[in-house]
């Protein structure tokens, strides 16, 4: 509401306000008067008593008329008084008309006059007297009808007279005020808000001094407001702008996740930098050795600039180049007015031609303790540069930037480690994985150095290093003409060739079979050493196990001594077969029916027992034993091997536990260099005191190449009371070193010699000659597999001192009695 309606409704409001005052003081007024009239009526009345009163008693009734005519007379507020003596019949009346009739009205006692007139009930009283006439004491009434018209209309026009006064003293003097304020305050407020809604600063006089202040301090507050919302538009601008710049940053770093590589990163943050209103040319360089590279940058209207641009960190003309100084000082670069400043000449085109008038060149760095890796330069048009809170966001872009870089950088170096050999520096077996779930038709050959650890053996594992780099280079120089044929570095010596839509299999074994007679015929020269190589090849079809079915076809080749083998269904029914026991053992394992079966050694000189042989066996669920020869040997290929060995140590041990009987066990080499299964021997041997009980039979058909930990096994167990024995000596490449190396109590002598011993003469010569050399070495000698009598007439007749075989027991689940 404004001040001068405000002012109108106040006077409206004093004016009722006056006007309610007014009623008040009309209505005060008439009580006062009709209280005053009152009094006199009953003064008046008191001396007419007094006088009517003493009258009667002294029975002067003919000056009664007189009297009462004489009162109305002089009061004009009296219409009548008469006097009745029955006070039902009016005897004497100041109305001559009331005289002689009956008393006809209500009289209310005159006691009463001021409440009934002030309730305008009655306008007629009465009074009774009493006086003597002569010694009798009688009664008279005083009557008085008062002038109603005449006490009203007076009444009212005393109190109108008095409220209208007042009503008009007020309102004048409520003008007056009124006039005055809006003068001296109304007036003068009403400028004051005038210049504070037009926002002038300039203050004027006023008469009352707190209108003065108030102006004063308007005006101060709206020079001050106008100061302030300059700032505020600044700031809101500056704040625009920031945030302009905060949501292209906030741009980029989306961009750092979803980038593929460097370039694309590169290349989008650029763009995206220069989309921003205000910034032009955007570029970024990484360091390439002691150059500058540019990766990317942004449209570029000078035409200077193009990618893969090389700018010289040596260079003494680029020593003012904001892009070189970033780098080396490792700091931000802020050129203000480029025009005119001191910088490189090519900066000076730039700014001519762009034109632009600042330039940041900020550098790219992955972490603190790290150098740039590049550097990140953005011109924009203004010359009064960047903003502090701007360069502070631009410095945390270039850190992401710079992180990002380094992350990428690290993950193409791992991406390499990961599907690269380091040595060869061709696809591994990551890639080769890769490229098989790819491709749908396929052939693919494994190619495998034979005894590549003779090399590594012979002239060290850096020139064995070196023959896999230099063969793998020369395996490359082959496939050169063949598009389809890719080549992969598999394992330690072997390598993989794959040909891709390839269903011509026999173009590719050709291939590959003219490959194994190139390398035979080829000297590989290392450091001066001429090496010969020769290679053997598993090849296999496109299948989802096509490079497992080229492992088994390899092995087969192996196996066979062919320089090429080609997976067969003969080869899956060995995989199938290898499967079906691996469940068999498991199975078996779980349900306890790996069990030793027990067969006696004798003294060939007396035939009694001397010592058993445990040797396992797996039970069919019908009870029925399994060989060993049908499933050991998938057992130590699926690494079930050392579970079977601690369930025949635990079995045998319940059963031998404190015997005085040896009995044996067989160890191959993986369970000799097994230190936790070794723990767990000694453990349950001594657990069960049979320390100088238990033979450990080692398997001399099995290679052994680990002289050192098989040494520490043999020793460890004979300083508790163990004996250790040589199993199926002459098997195979016998090595006299096993008896040299190892402290061997005893020896057993395989039976494929023993069995040829009746009509081999070779037979009798070679194990004449290890039955001798086994005695001069103090080692007791058991022939194996002694199945008849001539057999063993000839042990004894070579001096062997005892045998085993079906010519005196079978193996058996139980043991047999020494006396048996």
């Amino acid at each position: 509401m404004k001040l001068g309606r405000f002012n109108l409704l106040n006077l409206a409001i004093f004016f009722v306000l006056i006007g309610l005052l007014s009623a008040v003081f009309y209505y005060a007024e008439r009580i006062t008067t009709l209280h005053y009239i009152s009094e006199r009526i009953n003064q008046n009345f008191f001396q007419l008593e007094q006088m009517i009163q003493q009258d009667l008693q002294e029975g002067r009734l003919e000056n009664l008329q007189e009297i009462l005519d004489q009162t109305g007379a002089i009061d004009n507020a009296i219409s009548a008084i008469s006097i009745s003596f029955d006070g039902k019949t009016i005897a004497i009346s100041s109305s001559r008309s009331l005289s002689g009739k009956a008393i006809v009205k209500e009289y209310a006692p005159l006691s009463e006059i001021m409440q009934r007139l002030a309730k305008e009930e009655t306008l007629c009283y009465s009074s009774e007297l009493k006086y003597f006439s002569g010694s009798v004491k009688k009664n008279a009434f005083l009557l008085i009808e008062l002038n109603g018209e005449y006490i009203f209309e007076r009444l009212n026009q005393i109190a109108l007279f008095y409220g209208v006064a007042l009503f008009l003293v007020l309102g004048i003097i409520a003008i007056g005020i009124m006039k005055v304020v809006n003068q001296w305050i109304t007036q003068p407020l009403e400028q004051i808000t005038l210049r504070a809604r037009e926002k002038n600063p300039v203050a004027e006089g006023h008469f009352i001094e707190e209108l003065l202040i108030l102006d004063q301090t308007l005006c101060d507050s709206v020079h001050s407001m106008q100061k302030q919302q300059v700032r505020l538009k600044e700031a809101l601008d500056e704040l625009l702008y920031l945030d302009g710049i905060l949501r292209t940053v906030a741009d980029i770093n989306q961009l750092l996740i979803t980038a593929n590589n460097v370039h694309e990163l590169l290349v989008s943050a650029c763009q995206r930098l220069a989309e921003h209103p205000g910034y032009g040319l955007c570029l970024i360089a990484l360091k390439e050795e002691k150059a500058l590279s540019i990766k990317a940058h942004s449209s570029d209207s000078t035409g200077y600039v193009y990618p893969k641009m090389k700018i010289s960190l040596e260079d003494e003309r680029e020593k003012e180049n904001p892009m070189v100084r970033a780098i080396q000082e490792g700091t931000p670069i802020i050129i203000d007015h480029v025009e005119t400043q001191k910088v490189s000449q090519e900066w000076c085109f730039i700014a001519e031609r762009g034109p632009y008038g600042s330039v940041i060149s900020l550098p790219l760095i992955s972490s603190l303790d790290t150098l740039p890796l590049g550097v990140m330069t953005l011109c924009i048009k203004s010359s009064e540069g960047f903003k502090p809170k701007e360069i502070a966001m631009l410095e945390e872009l270039a850190g992401d930037i710079g992180f990002a870089v380094h992350s990428f950088t690290q993950r193409e170096e791992l991406k390499y480690h990961l599907t690269t050999d380091a040595n060869t520096n061709l696809p591994n077996r990551f890639s080769l994985a890769e490229t098989l779930l790819r491709e749908n038709i396929y052939t693919l050959g494994i190619i495998n150095i034979d005894r590549f650890s003779e090399i590594n053996e012979v002239y060290g594992i850096e020139i064995g290093d070196a023959v896999l780099s230099i063969y793998g280079e020369w395996l490359s120089s082959k496939i050169l003409a063949f598009k389809k044929i890719q080549l992969y570095k598999l394992g330690s010596d072997e390598y993989v060739l794959v040909a891709v839509d390839c269903n011509d299999m026999d173009r590719f074994v050709t291939f590959l079979e003219e490959l194994v007679d190139a390398t035979q015929k080829e000297l590989f020269l290392v450091d001066d050493i001429g090496i010969n190589l020769t290679i053997t090849v598993g090849v296999a079809h496109a299948h989802a196990r096509g490079l497992e079915h080229a492992a088994v076809a390899l092995k087969q080749a192996k196996r066979n001594r062919h320089s090429l083998e080609i997976f067969s269904s003969e080869s899956k029914q060995e995989q199938e077969n290898n499967i079906a026991w691996y469940k068999r053992i498991k199975e078996a394992i779980e349900e306890k029916r790996i069990v030793p079966y027990f067969q006696p050694i004798v003294d060939n000189s007396n035939g009694k027992i001397i010592k058993y042989e445990a040797l396992i066996r797996l039970l069919e669920k019908e009870g029925h034993p399994v060989s060993p020869y049908l499933f050991l040997e998938v057992a130590k290929k699926t690494k079930l091997y050392p579970e079977l060995t601690k369930i025949m140590i635990e079995q045998v041990a319940s059963l031998f536990g404190g015997s005085s009987i040896p009995v044996s066990i067989n160890l191959s080499i993986q369970d000799l260099t097994n230190p936790n299964l070794a723990d767990y021997i000694e453990h349950l041997i001594t657990a069960n005191k049979m320390e100088k009980m238990i033979i450990f039979e080692i398997l001399e058909s099995e290679g052994i190449e680990n002289y050192d930990a098989v040494i520490e096994f043999v020793d460890r167990f004979r300083s508790i009371g163990c004996h250790f024995a040589i199993d199926d000596f002459g098997s195979g490449y016998s090595n006299f070193d096993h008896l040299l190396k190892l402290s061997i109590d005893t020896l057993k002598i395989d039976g494929s010699l023993i069995k040829n011993l009746p009509h081999d003469r070779n037979a009798q010569i070679i194990v004449k000659h290890i039955c001798d050399f086994a005695h001069e070495m103090g080692i007791g000698v058991v022939a194996e597999f002694v199945a008849n009598e001539d057999i063993f007439n000839q042990v004894k007749a070579i001096g062997i001192d005892a045998s085993q075989g079906y010519y005196f027991y079978e193996p058996s689940p139980n043991l047999i009695e020494r006396g048996e």
